[in-house]
Parts: C-alpha cells; structure tokens; sequence
C-alpha cells in the first residue's frame, strides 16, 4: 500500500521533533520542579510576612477606639479585621507534618485574635474599662507569641526543603546529560529518514523528466510511465499518462478533422469566386450607366462643326470624341493606372470646352510623377465633372468654373473635384453617401455621382472616408475622394 508523502514527511518530523519534545518537557518540568520548591518557600514567607504586617496594623485603630472612641478609628479597625479573617482558609486540616502543624496553631490563634477585636469592641460600647483594657493587654501578649510562631515556622519551612532542592538538583543534571545524547541521537534518525523519503520522490521524477524529454520532441508512441512511489507521486505519473494518450489522440481528431475542413475551405472558396463574379457584373452594369443624352448632344455638336468650320478642327474634335468613348465604352477593366484615367478626362475637358466655349472654364492639376505608380478605380473622375455640368449650374449662362485636383500625401492618394454652382443640400448629400445594399434601389436623379460613390464603397469597403462632399449654398461644392495606396481593393484585377 502506497504511503502519501505528506504523511511520510509528516511522520519523520513527528517522530523526531517528539523525541526533543518529550526530552525537553522532562527538563521542563525539572526545571518548574525547583523553582515551584522555591517558589512555594518564596510565597508561604511572603504570605507570612504580610500576615505580620496586618496583624501589627491592627493595634494603632484598636488602641485609638478604646481611648477616644473614634467612629473613623472604629471603621478602619473593622476594615482590618476583615481583611485578616480573609486571609485565615475556610477549613484548616490535620497533617502528621510538624510544619503543617504549626501551620495550624498560627491560623487558630490569629482566629481567637481577631475575636478577642470584637470582645473589645463591644466591651468599650458598654464602657467596661477594666474589662477592654484587660483584653488589650492579652491581645499584646498574643501577638507577640504569633510573631514568635511565624519566624519559626519560616525557619522551619526552608530547613524542609533544602534536601528535596538538593536531589532535585542532582537529578536535573543527570537528565540534561541524558537530554543532549537523545537530542544528538533525533537529529541524526530524522536526518537519515528524511533522505531515504526524499530519495522517494526524487528517483521517479527524474525517470518522468526523462520521459516528458521524449514527449517534447514529439514522440507520443513512448509506453506509459509505471513507477511504484508515494501517493502524490503516483499520481503526477498516471496524469502524464493520461495526458500523453489525450495528445496522441487529439493529434489524430486534428488530422482527421483537416481533411474535412480541406474540403469544407475548397467549396468556400468556389462560393467566393461565385460571389466575386456577381460582383463584377453588378460594377459591369453600374458602368454601362452613362447618360445617352449627352452621346447624342455630342455627336449632333460634331456634325454642325463638320458643316460650318474647317475640317482640322472637327478632326481633332472627333479625334478627342473618339479617345474619350473608347475610354468609357470599350473600357472592361475595374482598376486602372492614374494616366489613363487622366487621358480621358483630358479629352472629356476638351469636348466640354467645345460645346460650352463661354459658359464654363475647366482646370487639371495633376502631380505628373505619380500619374504611372498609381493605380485608380476606372471612370471615377469624369462622372463627378459631369455632374457639375448638370446639376450645379442650373440656370447659370456664364461664369461656371470646375476644377480637378490631383496629388499624393505620404500613403494616400487624394482626388478633387470642386465647382462654384450653387451647392448641394446637406440632407441630399448625406443621402447620397448612405451605403446601398443589394435589394435597395437607385432612386437619386444624381446617377454619375451615386454610381461613383457605391462603387467606391465597392472597391474599399473598410475605408469610411474613402470619399466625402463638401458643400456651401450659393458658393460650390468639393467632393473629396481618399485613397489609401496600401490598401488593395476587395475585387482584383
């Protein structure tokens, strides 16, 4: 049967520390043994002592009374009888010892003492004078014989207890000899049986070092750990087994399961190709969102050119409508470079600027050496200028002014398009930056300006500040698009 350590440690120290203990006590008591011998001597002349002492106090306030006849004097002479009757024990028995003897007779005498008060007292309320005076001098005698008693009994008592202190000493000294050899021999047995408890413990937690060793390299085939120790031991040993057969057969689940979630992760993945796809064709058709009006506005302006100006002029008129429809039209892909996004809108300026030649000025700044390392949604520019065409200079002739603005800081790219028409109401510009999802509908007249907006929320849907308007009544708006260049967008080229 297996030993619990706690108990093994708690045995060896027991058994050790009482042999010191037991040892220790017996000098202990030795020891008290004296010093009650003297003690008791001590306290029996103590007690003695004060006896006297009461019993001589007793004749200033009996000696007062009987001249004077003090009421004072009278109380503090009760007072005093009270407190020797205090001192006298209840019951007084008979022992064969001389010493207990005289013991005996000093307490009857101190009793008939304290009476002979009281016979006196009433004597001197009765005014017998030779009667109270007889007494006093009886009670002088009498204590005088108890100061007698007293002192020889205290010689008495010391001459008693000097052979009992004697052999009591002898027989100490013997004993603290004895007491150090038991104390040599518990420290020297608690000393061994501690090493053999330890050498226990120590020997089958080296051996489950060495295996746990084993496990960390990855070896879980190893046969369980058998050792026979104490409890704990035992214990710690049959949780390493266990917990090595729970990893081998967690490793085996973890591999059985990977393959599931193999297959679990390749139908994910075709879902999201599924999903990206769908994706695409919404933007496809968001794009395919041009205005047909101005096509045609376009066009019946080309054909008046053709007829009342010279022909190098339409050329290149119809040159830069070329450019900026096969730009639009023909165009399928979702992200392009920044020069080709300026390209176009360059020949959509150009086209504006024949159409409306007094009506409206246009503006391109452009940082030029950003126009190739950086890479923009298609047709994100252009719709934003259109709309300023449309809607910001409602009943306006002259004096129309757009601007475009290009320009990196650090790690963001920032593209403005700003005009000086009457401004956008702040409830219909905070409708059109709302975040449409599938199901709801483009209801905004604004089409250019929504399908740039959702499609920039499209493209960079954890950037909240990928695009904003800033807009005054009566003073212009700013809309103000932020691109982060280290952020790619969700839907690849």
């Amino acid at each position: 049967m297996r030993e619990s350590l706690r108990l093994q440690l708690f045995l060896n120290i027991f058994l050790g520390l009482g042999i010191i203990v037991i040892s220790m006590s017996y000098t202990f008591y030795s020891s008290m043994k004296i010093q009650t011998i003297v003690n008791s001597q001590f306290r029996k002349e103590q007690f003695y002592q004060k006896l006297q002492y009461e019993i001589s106090e007793v004749r200033g306030p009996l000696l007062d009374y009987l001249s004077s006849r003090s009421s004072k004097a009278l109380a503090a002479l009760l007072i005093q009888e009270q407190t020797l009757r205090n001192m006298v024990p209840e019951q007084t028995p008979v022992y064969k010892s001389s010493y207990r003897l005289a013991e005996r007779e000093i307490f009857f005498m101190l009793t008939n003492y304290l009476d002979m008060v009281e016979q006196a007292i009433n004597m001197k309320r009765g005014r017998a004078i030779n009667e109270y005076t007889q007494i006093y001098e009886d009670m002088e005698k009498m204590n005088a014989h108890i100061a007698r008693r007293i002192d020889s009994i205290s010689l008495s008592g010391i001459r008693e207890q000097l052979t009992a202190y004697e052999s009591v000493i002898e027989a100490s000294r013997v004993l603290q000899f004895h007491n150090l050899l038991t104390i040599i021999f518990a420290f020297l047995f608690s000393i061994t049986w501690m090493l053999f408890s330890i050498s226990k413990v120590t020997n089958p937690m080296h051996r489950l070092a060495q295996m746990a060793e084993e496990l960390s390299t990855g070896n879980f085939d190893i046969p369980d750990i058998h050792i026979s120790s104490v409890t704990e031991v035992s214990a710690v040993v049959e949780a390493f087994n266990n917990m090595k057969n729970d990893i081998r057969r967690y490793i085996t689940e973890i591999q059985r399961q990977k393959s599931i979630e193999q297959g679990y992760m390749n139908e994910k993945l075709r879902n999201m190709k599924m999903e990206q796809l769908l994706k695409r064709m919404e933007l496809y058709t968001m794009q395919a969102q041009m205005n047909p009006h101005f096509l045609f506005n376009t066009i019946n302006t080309g054909v008046q050119l053709a007829i009342i100006e010279n022909a190098d002029k339409t050329a290149a008129f119809m040159e830069n409508l070329a450019t900026f429809f096969r730009h639009n039209i023909r165009e399928r892909k979702l992200i392009v470079p920044l020069r080709h996004e300026i390209e176009g809108l360059r020949s959509y300026f150009y086209i504006l600027e024949i159409r409306f030649p007094h009506t409206y000025s246009f503006s391109l700044d452009v940082q030029e050496d950003i126009l190739d390392t950086c890479s923009v949604p298609a047709l994100i520019l252009q719709p934003l200028v259109e709309n300023s065409i449309i809607h910001a200079f409602k009943g306006a002739h002259t004096g129309g002014e757009i601007g475009v603005r290009v320009r990196k800081e650090e790690n963001m790219l920032l593209l403005s398009v700003r005009d000086n028409g009457s401004g956008i109401p702040r409830e219909v510009s905070d409708s059109l930056l709302k975040r449409y999802t599938r199901d709801q509908e483009h209801t905004s007249k604004v089409m250019g300006l929504e399908n740039v907006i959702q499609r920039l929320y499209f493209f960079y849907p954890r950037n909240r500040e990928v695009i904003s308007i800033e807009s005054e009544t009566h003073t212009g708006t700013e809309i103000i698009i932020r691109i982060n260049l280290e952020e790619e967008p969700c839907i690849k080229l």
